[in-house]
């Protein structure tokens, strides 16, 4: 065989390798969208925990795909919908992380809060869930305070400042039923300080008052029973207060 026989060999090769990776390129393109595809219709089907796993593996397949940040955010949504709630936060999380600037990643922030929320406890348990989703939320407010999810987000907010209020309520009454004033009155300062708009803020002023009297502390309980008095002059526990005094 001459060089020149040699070489239009190695030309027409080079060219077939080609030929073959660009077909298989616009075959993996065609399987990323048909399996994409697939997902969705599961999701659509409320089979929200078989898409999930097909998810794991089209991301595990298609890393490079254009629709992998779609397969991570669907993935995400079908977690959360199956009650996965931990996974959907981490997943949450993770495209947070990998996709700061992507255009959906407000979403991201929305579902870990949603995914932080789902999780939360109640007024007797701890609070850390509660806690960890009231800063999710704040992340999302601050950083997209135009879009939708930022306006669902301070919905949710109020109802875990509700349940944080009652949980300081309930720790400080206990204190309280135990006589221990001092402990029950700083829990009782807690809502009056961080959680005025809850229904707690009521009841939490009172045994305030209450403590405050116990601790022989005549003068800082006039001056909370005349505050829940000018606040809520209707409410049954300003009437109690007044009777305390």
């Amino acid at each position: 065989m001459n060089l020149k026989s040699y070489t239009f060999i190695s030309i027409c090769l080079i060219a077939a390798l080609l030929s073959g990776c660009a077909s298989d390129k616009k075959e993996y393109q065609s399987d990323a969208q048909q399996e994409y595809e697939a997902a969705k219709h599961l999701v659509n089907s409320a089979n929200y925990g078989q898409a999930a796993v097909d998810l794991e593996h089209f991301g595990s397949k298609y890393p490079y795909s254009k629709l992998a940040s779609q397969g991570e955010l669907l993935r995400i949504f079908a977690s959360y919908k199956d009650g996965q709630y931990i996974l959907s936060e981490v997943l949450s999380q993770r495209f947070m992380d990998q996709h700061p600037t992507h255009k959906s990643v407000d979403y991201a922030k929305y579902m870990l809060a949603m995914s932080q929320y789902k999780q939360r406890s109640s007024a007797e348990k701890d609070p850390t869930q509660n806690i960890a989703a009231i800063k999710s939320f704040k992340i999302l407010i601050h950083d997209h305070p135009n879009s939708s999810y930022a306006k669902q987000g301070r919905g949710r907010l109020q109802s875990l400042y509700n349940s944080l209020a009652q949980h300081e309520l309930t720790i400080g009454k206990y204190y309280f039923d135990q006589a221990r004033f001092v402990a029950a009155s700083n829990r009782f300062q807690q809502i009056v300080e961080h959680y005025q708009t809850t229904p707690s803020i009521e009841e939490a002023l009172f045994y305030l008052v209450a403590s405050y009297n116990n601790m022989n502390m005549k003068t800082d309980a006039k001056q909370i029973a005349l505050l829940l008095k000018h606040n809520y002059p209707k409410s049954p526990w300003s009437i109690k207060a007044q009777e305390l005094n």
